[in-house]
């Protein structure tokens, strides 16, 4: 017997054993529910009910079939919170576009969407999410649950949507991490009489995995004259990793621990504890990646409003840190904003790193230029303020900043790590168990085992010819009959959970924005060029103050206009 509770009515009916829930990782959460009833009956849009500690709404009208005028089979398909993420679009929280480009750490990200929720819903909010690098997800015309998926294929990571009833209000939270769970006491199951699993236990085999990685990496903050191309990895270099963290951090296993090394060259990585059997390769984009140092901004200085004249200081800027001597050959010194109103905008800056001639120190002078149709800075809206991050392009920082080996930091050691970090999840053999636990042996041990089984929940796997060496495996899918609870179907694997074909084809819309960010730069770059020489003649004029007419003939102006 399942209530389905509408406002004060309550609808009671009696479900067929084919009922079922189902809830996958970053995938389906439903209860289906069949019925018959003597009669049509009416079930409105809304109604809900609590099953297994979760909160199942039907979000749109039922199914039914009309067998006679007394015979009446109807599928009710009801579902979570989950569900409203395909409802709704990502806008932009300042201008409300849906079409745009957004740089943030994987939190502003996540933090981006429940904003969004929240606009159309309440009770929404970030839950846990992984640390990361400033990232770029392009966003157009997309749905939340696409923006989700695009958010964990980014960071290569899951993302999860937990539900809790507070004081009577639906909370729910979501969360941007692996979905794990149990890991330290895992529910034990093999197969056989009472090990857990009855007849019919199935394994599928993944494909062969990857034992080296190379590694995608960038020229930003790069000076080709004096380091590289592009970004190397530390050139033959060890790190230890137990899967959660390294060795030089708090909490560190060894007894978990496994072991990689990069090459000669600093391109690739592959495990230093063991031989490689295959060598196939894998490849890891770490674009996302470069030498940078995220500052905040201490104060901004009104230079001149009218004509948009706003500087910046950052007092935290260390005293041997002097970006003008991090110019690269043929650059221009630019500050892209990472928070605040500015965020994203890129501009020309001029730095002063000691006091001078009554300016202070550690000063950035910004130079306006026209973004959107709006000259930016300008005093309301479209302006830095306290406690914005920036970060400087053009330069190349310090080796400490490139690559520091005695206290493994630097951009190097940071794409090294996520490249250990993607081979740890990737290398060892995939498999997917299916089976249905023992309704008997479940029931006489549900109050030690009822908990455990929970999307993300270890299993400890142990079985002669399927997995003879066992090890511990999550749960990534569970269908629970309503009539027989005691003996749930249960999805077991070992391999990270991918994003699903929807949301590939959903990447190649939100590539349009590049393409767009691109040309609105390229336009942005050309105007700054010509109101620098507009400039230049303006002093030159200036400066020849008795030259005549035949002097500046038309074809000079016609060829400043041209460079």
């Amino acid at each position: 017997m399942i209530s389905l509770y509408n406002g004060d009515k309550e609808i009671k009916i009696e479900v067929k054993d084919e009922s079922y829930s189902y809830e996958a990782i970053m995938g389906e959460d439903t209860l289906t529910l069949y019925f018959s009833h003597p009669g049509y009956i009416e079930i409105p849009v809304g109604s809900w009910c609590d099953f297994y500690g979760k909160r199942y709404s039907l979000k749109k009208d039922s199914n039914f079939k009309k067998n006679g005028e007394r015979n009446f089979e109807y599928t009710l398909i009801l579902e979570t919170g989950k569900a409203d993420t395909m409802l709704w679009k990502v806008r932009h929280t300042v201008d409300r576009s849906i079409k745009f480009s957004y740089t943030a750490k994987a939190h502003e990200h996540l933090r981006l969407l429940v904003e969004n929720l929240n606009r159309r819903s309440t009770g929404w909010k970030v839950g846990d999410c992984i640390e990361g690098t400033e990232k770029v997800i392009n966003y157009n015309h997309t749905y939340i649950l696409d923006a989700l998926n695009q958010l964990a294929e980014l960071y290569e990571t899951e993302w999860q949507i937990t539900e809790e009833t507070v004081n009577g209000k639906q909370i729910k939270t979501i969360h941007l991490r692996k979905v794990e769970y149990n890991k330290e006491n895992p529910l034990k199951l093999s197969y056989g009489k009472g090990h857990g699993f009855k007849v019919g236990v199935g394994r599928t085999s993944g494909d062969i995995p990857p034992e080296i990685i190379l590694v995608e990496t960038t020229d930003r903050n790069i000076d080709y004259s004096t380091y590289a191309k592009y970004l190397l990895l530390p050139k033959n270099k060890t790190i230890r990793f137990d899967g959660t963290k390294f060795e030089n951090e708090e909490g560190f296993d060894s007894t978990k621990a496994r072991i990689y090394k990069t090459d000669a060259d600093g391109t690739c990585i592959m495990r230093a504890d063991k031989e490689l059997t295959t060598a196939k390769e894998d490849s890891l984009d770490c674009t996302a990646i470069y030498p940078s140092r995220v500052g905040t901004v201490s104060s901004v200085i009104e230079v001149n409003k009218e004509n948009n004249f706003f500087d910046f200081v950052d007092k935290d800027i260390p005293e041997e840190l002097n970006f003008e001597d991090c110019l690269i050959a043929g650059e221009t010194m630019t500050v892209i904003f990472q928070t605040g109103m500015l965020t994203g905008k890129e501009f020309e800056v001029k730095y002063i790193h000691e006091a001078k001639d009554k300016k202070e120190a550690r000063r950035f002078e910004i130079v306006p230029q026209e973004i959107d149709g709006i000259t930016m800075p300008e005093p309301e809206v479209w302006r830095p303020k306290v406690g914005d991050t920036y970060a400087v392009f053009g330069i190349q920082l310090p080796k400490a900043y490139i690559c520091n080996d005695s206290t493994q930091t630097g951009a190097s050691w940071e794409a090294f790590k996520e490249a250990a970090k993607y081979l740890y999840e990737h290398e060892d053999k995939a498999f997917i168990f299916t089976g249905t636990l023992d309704g008997i042996w479940a029931k006489k041990r549900w109050l030690e085992i009822g908990g455990k089984i929970v999307l993300g929940g270890y299993v400890d796997f142990y079985d002669t010819q399927f997995h003879p060496e066992g090890s511990l495996i999550r749960m990534i899918g569970i269908k629970r009959f309503v009539n027989n609870p005691y003996s749930p179907e249960i999805e077991l694997s070992n391999e990270p959970i991918g994003t699903s074909v929807s949301s590939d084809l959903n990447k190649i819309e939100t590539n349009e924005v590049t393409v767009i960010v691109k040309h609105k730069d390229a336009l942005q770059f050309t105007k700054r060029r010509f109101r620098d020489a507009q400039e230049t003649m303006s002093m030159l004029e200036d400066a020849l103050l008795n030259f005549s007419g035949s002097v500046n003939p038309i074809t000079v102006s016609t060829m400043q206009l041209l460079v």
